[in-house]
């Protein structure tokens, strides 16, 4: 995670809490924009910003147009946009480890510099190693700015002995890819206030994370510190890490997730590794072995497993959680109907595929 009030990549990702400023018509100008008729295409609908077209971050034009742009495995590589305690690293596991690809992460991290290789020298090459969990990565550290730099100068993202990609760090990482070779990127989701939530228990149970949450006793105490992330999957994607929100940082959201992102859901699993499995052909082994690996990680033995009491709706906790994530609330809801419309790209498939 990252911690955006230092500028340092840490274990924990916390913002300063900013309030709320947007007045009601900028709000309604921004949210209230399709009709019910729009709404049912909504992957065709440009997202507006006050009538008007909102500017597409130019450094994101490397990453592919989910419904513009066939995959093409010759080409195309696969970016899963990591969000900490939403189901990427489920995905991530089953796709390395079930299904032996190779996965450029911040996995690879303790590989780099080994056998006395100085990063950046002549040396300094592309590898693949098998962990002894199963899983195979590159010995890159994609979660850091300078990893990702690192990464870019071994061809990552054109090297074809990497088949997956994933970081949190979606400008950096479209640095990697070019327009011939250009990322598609995947994105598992879950309601903010359900990760949020997860976060805090996850931290709990760690002994590193002792000296931030020891002493917090409860999610509701955990939701009055300033730990809690602000808007992170907001900030992510216009990439705004600091500083209030507006209008605009939602819309920039909006329209990546609508033209560049693969949405996958955490609370319809089944059916996001169903259609993941059959947009990027995982399934050409379907060995007994691969099945029930895949079965095991995917709804029993989950990697981070974290069993917990969910905050109830309404209650205290909720609402100051829910004000440190309005906008990325209001930008889950509109990645369900993302989620929806992008079922027509697998209408084709047998239900059971």
């Amino acid at each position: 995670y990252n911690d955006f009030r230092s500028g340092r990549n840490t274990r924990v990702s916390a913002l300063k809490q900013y309030p709320m400023t947007l007045d009601n018509n900028h709000r309604e100008a921004l949210i209230d924009q399709t009709t019910d008729e729009e709404s049912e295409r909504v992957e065709d609908v440009p997202i507006l910003l006050y009538d008007e077209p909102v500017n597409f971050p130019k450094e994101l034009v490397n990453f592919a147009d989910i419904f513009q742009e066939p995959y093409n495995p010759l080409k195309n590589k696969l970016f899963i946009w990591h969000i900490p305690r939403a189901g990427s690293t489920t995905i991530k596991r089953i796709a390395s480890h079930c299904m032996g690809l190779s996965l450029a992460s911040e996995a690879g991290k303790s590989e780099i510099g080994k056998g006395g290789i100085r990063p950046g020298s002549p040396r300094d090459v592309l590898r693949v190693v098998e962990g002894l969990d199963g899983m195979h990565f590159a010995n890159v550290d994609m979660s850091s700015k300078d990893g990702i730099k690192r990464a870019k100068k071994l061809h990552v993202g054109t090297d074809k002995i990497v088949d997956l990609v994933s970081s949190s760090h979606i400008y950096d990482v479209a640095t990697i890819f070019n327009q011939e070779n250009k990322g598609y990127m995947v994105a598992m989701m879950r309601h903010p206030i359900d990760r949020a939530v997860s976060l805090f228990y996850n931290m709990k149970k760690n002994p590193a994370y002792e000296h931030l949450v020891g002493n917090f006793a409860s999610v509701d105490q955990y939701s009055r510190s300033s730990l809690v992330e602000n808007n992170w999957m907001t900030r992510f994607l216009s990439n705004a890490t600091e500083g209030p929100l507006t209008p605009q940082h939602e819309a920039i959201a909006k329209e990546v997730l609508r033209t560049k992102c693969l949405i996958g859901l955490l609370r319809e699993k089944t059916e996001t590794m169903r259609r993941l499995e059959s947009f990027f052909n995982w399934k050409a082994d379907r060995s007994q072995r691969r099945m029930e690996c895949e079965e095991k990680l995917l709804y029993w033995d989950w990697p981070g497993k974290n069993r917990h009491e969910p905050v109830l709706e309404g209650s205290e906790a909720w609402n100051r959680l829910e004000f440190q994530n309005t906008f990325d609330i209001r930008l889950y809801e509109y990645a369900e109907k993302l989620f929806i419309a992008q079922g027509k790209l697998f209408e084709s498939l047998p239900p059971d595929f």
